[in-house]
């Protein structure tokens, strides 16, 4: 009978009991591709057209801005009378701010401030700091950490403390900082500045002070729904408890495989223990990828499932609903730049084959690994685009460096033949080029960037016949230039962190090393952070539709390795000869006819249902007379045979057996299905 509501329409059975649970507390446990924002944007259309509320009384949640107008286009699409407000907390709270604000009983006015470095500085002057760029801006994000996790400056340095935190300079020092800061932003006269966490901050103080305020608010909106969950701070969540009070008309979304971002304060604790803070709460769990294929799909699973502690909710073992395609390809290199070069001549290949630069991109750990791939993509004539970060040779700390070595290669007091290496060093060490690497996430950024720059320079001092200063810094220019083109299209080069919520139909994951993935700091701080590492990874290749590559190289310098594959791929058999092994006794199959059936020779017989296998065979002989073709273009022997072994019961299962295109399963899927289910065993 067909489904009368279109809301419903084309959901799985999953989606489809999330989308339909009644009014009241709902977790939807969403992995990577499974359709979150499709199951939660039809669950508020469900809702209104139950009449349940309406749509001027809704407010959802997420944390980008991308996401927000992402969820309000779909939304519209699904034609629902009224507006949904779909926004980010930090746009949620400066409207409401602006609407109560004038109610607050503090007096005085507000204005949001949009750059609060320079604020940061002066606070850091006033403690005794220096002002320099890095050591800002990590004092900036250690106060918006604290901020996040709702920590003010008494408690700061109590607080980190008994977290064992790294901290960019000593705890005292920042908590004197952070004082500092918020007083800077208060006038004589009463006027505040607020920053962003201040948004949420003052939202809270406000809806909680004021007993019409409150009810106000609640009267307004009624139901609310929060995308991204794992993601949430202590702040956002004290935000939405005072938005909720005591009701619970609350939907929320997320995947705590994909938590990635404590550092800013976030955690999958709230998540975890939904069901346990609501025990009347419905649970449902969303695990068909459509995204990835089976075999992205499959290594996903493996690289997640060997964590060492598995939260009850983080078990969701994605099942890939595309087609099959292409094994994951590893492969490894002696060093660096011959690893950057061969992922740009796999690259061009892929283009030359049909693959958009648009749907192709390469990911790493940290943005100063980008500058060799940005080299090998330009020497290769393939357009690229550096997203969430300046491109190599535009960052602060290289435009420094490449001007000081110019001054330096001008000195007139230069000797001849001096050791360009040794002047890199001494150019390099004021900038920041330590010994170690420093604390703080810009520092280290920067630190990092150098360090990437040096490795250039030897490159060049070895390339070149009679290598100079002059000579060096030339080329170092002449690359730059080259560079610095604008591309709005072309290959994506990102940070793992910037491609979260993104995906492409081919993929490379470079430098997975140990030291990169995991990062080196993280494995100092231990196992959460190195499982934060093992998620930041799983997300990684969860972004690949269908072309994923993996790479690696030993050594810097070539010769013997000085490093390790990742520890992440341990284990995992990623020869990019394996097509698959027998779903029933494991052994690696070798032909393709095994492989369509997913089984080998000895297993075949075993597990094949004879009747089933006759039903089929007089089927397909009834659609080649029909259609008059022959039999092995509607369905190949080993196609059968995987029909009658597998026994697929809907269209999604069926489309994993090799072969089953689109467009068989849209002419013969449906009757295929009915047949399995009509015809053999019961």
């Amino acid at each position: 009978m067909p489904e009368r509501n279109p809301i419903l329409v084309g959901l799985d059975p999953e989606q489809r009991a999330a989308v339909a649970a009644p009014r009241g507390p709902v977790c939807v446990l969403a992995g990577a591709g499974t359709g979150k924002t499709r199951t939660i944007t039809r669950r508020i259309a469900h809702l209104i057209d139950r009449g349940e509320v309406r749509a001027d009384q809704v407010l959802a949640v997420t944390f980008t801005s991308r996401a927000a107008g992402e969820m309000r286009d779909r939304l519209r699409a699904l034609d629902i009378p009224g507006t949904v407000a779909a926004q980010t907390f930090h746009a949620a709270a400066f409207r409401q701010l602006k609407y109560f604000w004038r109610r607050a009983p503090q007096g005085g006015q507000w204005q949001l401030l949009d750059h609060k470095l320079p604020v940061v500085g002066r606070a850091a002057r006033r403690a005794g700091l220096d002002e320099s760029v890095e050591t800002v801006r990590d004092l900036a994000a250690e106060i918006e950490w604290a901020k996040a996790s709702v920590i003010g400056p008494e408690q700061y340095a109590a607080r980190v403390a008994a977290l064992s935190r790294e901290t960019p300079q000593p705890p005292e020092k920042v908590a004197e900082v952070y004082a500092w800061y918020e007083a800077a932003k208060i006038s004589p006269e009463g006027d505040r500045l607020l920053d962003f966490d201040d948004l949420l901050g003052e939202t809270v103080r406000i809806l909680s002070a004021d007993r019409v305020t409150t009810d106000e608010f609640r009267s307004a909106y009624r139901f609310f729904v929060v995308d991204e969950y794992q993601d949430i701070t202590p702040l956002q969540q004290r935000l939405l408890d005072v938005w909720l009070g005591d009701r619970d008309n609350l939907t929320v979304v997320g995947d705590a495989n994909q938590t990635i971002y404590s550092f800013t304060g976030a955690s999958a604790h709230h998540l975890l223990e939904f069901t346990r803070r609501y025990p009347h709460a419905e649970l449902h769990r969303l695990v068909r990828d459509y995204r990835s294929t089976p075999q992205v799909v499959e290594l996903a699973n493996q690289v997640i499932g060997a964590t060492t502690e598995r939260a009850p909710g983080t078990r969701l073992d994605l099942i890939g609903q595309r087609p099959p395609g292409p094994e994951p390809r590893p492969a490894e290199f002696a060093d660096d730049r011959r690893e950057a070069v061969g992922v740009a001549a796999q690259i061009k290949h892929l283009i030359n084959a049909g693959t958009p630069t648009a749907e192709i991109a390469v990911l790493y750990r940290v943005n100063a690994q980008s500058d060799r791939f940005e080299e090998a993509l330009t020497e290769a004539g393939i357009p690229y685009q550096v997203r969430g970060a300046e491109a190599f040779f535009t960052r602060t700390e290289i435009v420094q460096a490449l001007r000081g070595l110019r001054a330096a290669a001008d000195r007139p007091d230069l000797p001849a033949g001096v050791d360009v290496r040794k002047v890199v060093a001494a150019v390099l060490a004021p900038l920041g080029l330590t010994e170690r690497e420093p604390a703080g996430t810009q520092a280290r950024a920067r630190w990092e960037s150098l360090r990437a720059l040096t490795s250039l320079i030897d490159q060049i001092v070895d390339e070149l016949p009679r290598p100079t200063l002059d000579r060096v810094v030339a080329e170092l220019a002449l690359r730059a230039q080259e560079r610095h083109t604008p591309s709005t299209q072309g290959v994506t080069l990102a940070s793992l962190h910037a491609a979260k919520g993104l995906e492409w139909d081919a993929l490379f994951i470079v430098g997975l090393t140990e030291g990169s993935v995991p990062i080196t700091q993280a494995v100092e701080h231990g196992d959460d952070a190195v499982e934060e590492e093992r998620r930041l990874f799983y997300v990684g290749i969860t972004r690949a539709r269908e072309h994923l590559y993996l790479s690696w190289s030993l050594s810097r310098n070539g010769g013997r390795a000085t490093r390790r594959r990742t520890r992440f791929l341990d284990g995992i058999d990623l020869d990019p000869r394996r097509q698959g092994r027998c779903s029933a006794c494991g052994t690696q199959l070798t032909t393709p006819e095994s492989r369509v059936r997913r089984r080998c020779g000895s297993c075949r017989m075993e597990a094949r249902d004879e009747a089933l296998a006759d039903a089929l065979r007089s089927w397909r002989t009834a659609q080649a007379e029909q259609a008059q073709v022959a039999e092995h273009a509607i369905l190949t022997d080993a196609m059968l045979e995987a029909i009658a072994e597998q026994r697929p019961t809907d269209v999604g299962s069926l489309q994993a057996i090799r072969g089953m295109g689109a467009t068989k399963l849209d002419r013969y899927g449906p009757g295929l299905v009915d047949l399995v289910k009509t015809a053999g065993q019961k």
